[in-house]
């Protein structure tokens, strides 16, 4: 093993962890680890660089748990440190059919990526390949009980039909992953519509006074955020968002719901959220919008 340092991490809270890479400055990327009385909590392991696992046991003497808030690579490329995983049933086909990198693409991509004073220290040894893994489900309600602290698991399907929320009420943090940020992604195949990803937000904000920070993936934002995607959804289903055509994910071109700044993914009216999505999956599948002629409307 060579002695580069992958990751380092911010305490945010009492025996809470944000944790991301120190060896490059080009990604925007993180995870979270959760101590309790009895285990710990890990949430998501990020792009799979280094040993996320062997770092954690540095921070807690304590058993780790890993929780992914969804399937995508860059929340759970790391999970092969570990010998299992919850996820949420929906996003388990997408998490077993994704082919995870081998050690030495692992190490290739991170060379890419790292400060020239890492690039040629990191070695194969660093990264761990694909194994077997165990996963077990979670739903909507359920709790990690970590003995003096609680993590409630809400369901914000839309990014992906299983993408979750964990909330910590003790220290008023929601884990929010990419549910809701300031690009989220809707336009991706296996993503939700806007009407399903919308309801799931309106859940999300019955539990709005518990939190007072969303610690994401990629973003740490404030709850009104979530109001703001709120309001975004309803516009894209009325037609009346901004309707944005703009280079998005891997060079496509992806439609936005509000207006960019002209440099950035900054929002051009200063509020945090915004959301790309395919035109063609507004609404629930079967459901059709109803044009009401004179033949159908009774007149009184």
């Amino acid at each position: 093993m060579s002695n580069v340092t992958f990751f380092r991490a911010k305490v945010i809270a009492p025996g809470t962890w944000q944790i991301e890479y120190a060896f490059t400055e080009k990604e925007n990327v993180y995870c979270y680890l959760t101590e309790g009385r009895d285990y710990a909590l890990a949430i998501d392991t990020m792009l799979g660089y280094g040993n996320l696992r062997a770092f954690m046991k540095t921070l807690t003497e304590k058993p780790i748990k890993l929780v992914n808030t969804h399937f995508h690579f860059d929340h759970c490329g790391g999970n092969f440190a570990f010998d299992e995983c919850y996820i949420h049933p929906a996003d388990l086909p997408y998490f077993y059919s994704e082919k995870p990198l081998s050690a030495q693409e692992l190490l290739e991509r991170a060379r890419e990526i790292a400060l020239p004073e890492c690039r040629d220290e990191m070695e194969e040894s660093d990264f761990i390949p694909e194994c077997p893994m165990k996963t077990l489900p979670v739903w909507d309600g359920d709790v990690f009980d970590l003995g003096d602290r609680q993590i409630e698991v809400i369901d914000v399907g839309g990014h992906t039909p299983g993408s979750i929320v964990l909330l910590d009420r003790k220290f008023r943090i929601a884990y929010t992953g990419d549910a809701c940020n300031g690009n989220t992604l809707l336009g991706f195949a296996n993503a939700l519509p806007i009407e399903r990803y919308l309801k799931n937000l309106l859940h999300f904000k019955h539990f709005e006074k518990e939190f007072d920070t969303m610690y994401g993936g990629h973003q740490v934002l404030l709850p009104e955020t979530l109001d703001e995607g709120i309001e975004l959804c309803g516009r894209i289903l009325a037609g009346t968002d901004d309707h944005e055509l703009r280079k998005g994910m891997f060079g496509r071109t992806a439609v936005y719901g509000a207006k960019h700044v002209p440099e950035g993914f900054g929002r051009a009216d200063g509020k945090s959220f915004n959301i790309s999505y395919d035109p063609d999956k507004l609404l629930c599948e079967g459901k059709k919008k109803q044009t009401i002629g004179l033949a159908q409307a009774p007149i009184f």
